[in-house]
């Protein structure tokens, strides 16, 4: 290779380096671990080496809202935990080995065979080490989940589309008033729990029934039913709309995307009749739902409203999250509470064709006098995966409260100013049924922040 060309390649490897300082997510491998573990009864048997599966517990663990993980989660998963003999000799013997001893050992529904790195690279025929047990009576699949391929959320559409294109999920007849629920990411949302439990509460108001698959107790055959329902319900701008694309492909189930985590009455009242309407439920169920649901919600927030505003008149905020929460939070705030956003941090990357929309949802806010008179506020709205730049932006600008991961609550001390961890990672907080999805998360929202003006 002459000089001149070998310069050029050493160009554009060093352009095309980037460091990314503090990601806001962990590797593909830790998405489809945090479904797994999840999934009733499920096992998961991580194909990688030493150390991931305990990297992936203290991560989620600790970072996650200190949130335990499942029927066999954290220290009890089951690993091959590949070392240097198996890079150099291959690890499918070792594999084989494991998957036959954990279905010996572990009593579950089905098995999951979770690929890290380290298999990923070496070539192994994972997938037909795995169909050697097709014929146990509890399923085995295989996701390929090297943690290289992507992030957490790369992770959490692998498992689903897995399951999906091995035949475990296969065609059946549709019922009534059914719903899939995707977008909620365990851990990833340090809320999916009180989140998921809220959309099935209202969605049950209206007379629909929920397949969350996740965070219930319907396990392998919730799995399964993902084929049987009527719609599926994306509730973000991006996460899940993979799997909500491949049911449609497969098995011809339309879906619906809400581009927002629904916070507080005036977003949970949209989303009712956006559902509604798509799903042919008569407005007048719908209307009478929202009614009570409503009158409830905005009794609370006139109660909470004389100390908001003692202490939080226009309130100057900033947002630091992933889209879907980032941007209900800031709906919310600005249009039901008279707050004022000043900077909105989109730190998941979202694809480049959902970002006009997020950037539509955070245009013209404020309640009606204000969007009326002045068209309403916008706030600054940046996308950033990069912990280093969010920090640059954050001491750029003004607020008073910073709604944020535990990572940017220097920030806010730094300027002696309130910061209230609402996304990953979350280190300062223990959250297990925790939720500022419906028409009650509003208030939940203030009374968590509120609480930290009035504590001496």
């Amino acid at each position: 290779m002459s000089n001149s060309i070998q310069k050029t390649k050493l160009q554009e490897v060093e352009t095309d380096k980037k460091i990314l300082e503090n990601p806001k997510y962990t590797c593909a491998l830790g998405g489809a671990l945090s479904v797994i573990t999840n999934i009733h009864r499920a096992i998961p048997i991580i194909n990688s080496g030493i150390g991931c599966g305990m990297n992936q517990m203290l991560n989620y663990r600790v970072a996650g809202g200190e949130q335990g993980m499942g029927y066999i989660g954290g220290l009890s998963i089951p690993s091959t935990n590949l070392s240097e003999r198996d890079v150099v000799f291959g690890g499918e013997a070792r594999l084989r080995e494991e998957i036959r001893s954990t279905i010996d050992l572990i009593d579950g529904d089905f098995y999951f065979v979770a690929n890290g790195c380290i298999a990923g690279m070496i070539g192994d025929d994972v997938e037909g080490v795995v169909s050697e047990f097709s014929e146990e009576p509890t399923p085995v699949l295989y996701v390929n989940s090297s943690g290289f391929l992507g992030n957490t959320y790369f992770g959490y559409e692998a498992v689903f589309e897995a399951a999906v294109e091995q035949q475990l999920v296969k065609s059946l007849p549709k019922e009534k008033g059914l719903v899939n629920i995707l977008g909620f990411v365990p851990y990833q949302d340090i809320f999916w729990r009180g989140n998921l439990r809220e959309i099935r509460r209202l969605l049950n108001k209206i007379g629909l029934r929920t397949n969350q698959v996740i965070g219930d107790f319907s396990g392998l055959e919730g799995l399964k039913k993902l084929s049987a329902a009527e719609y599926t319900i994306v509730v973000s701008p991006w996460v899940g709309r993979k799997t909500a694309r491949l049911l449609k492909k497969k098995f011809d189930i339309p879906y619906i995307n809400f581009p927002n985590i629904p916070v507080g009455p005036r977003d949970s009242s949209e989303f009712l009749r956006v559902i509604g309407e798509r799903l042919g439920i008569s407005r007048s169920r719908i209307e009478k739902v929202v009614a009570k649901e409503e009158r409830e919600a905005y009794e609370d927030l006139n109660i909470i409203g004389d100390v908001s505003s003692r202490f939080s008149a226009s309130l100057p905020f900033a947002v630091v999250s992933g889209s879907a929460t980032a941007v209900g939070i800031t709906r919310f705030l600005t249009n039901e509470a008279g707050f004022t956003p000043k900077i909105v941090i989109i730190n998941d990357n979202p694809p480049a064709d959902t970002r006009e929309g997020i950037l539509d949802r955070l245009k013209g806010l404020g309640d009606k006098d204000t969007v009326a008179e002045t068209g309403g506020i916008s706030p600054k709205v940046i996308f950033e995966i990069d912990s280093y730049k969010i920090h640059e932006h954050l001491r750029n600008t003004y607020f008073r409260v910073l709604f944020a991961s535990s990572q940017e609550r220097y920030e806010a001390e730094n300027k002696r100013q309130i910061h209230l961890s609402v996304t990953f990672p979350a280190e300062n907080r223990v959250v297990v049924r925790d939720t500022y999805t419906g028409y009650g998360g509003g208030i939940s929202l203030i009374e968590d922040f509120l609480s930290k003006f009035v504590r001496p």
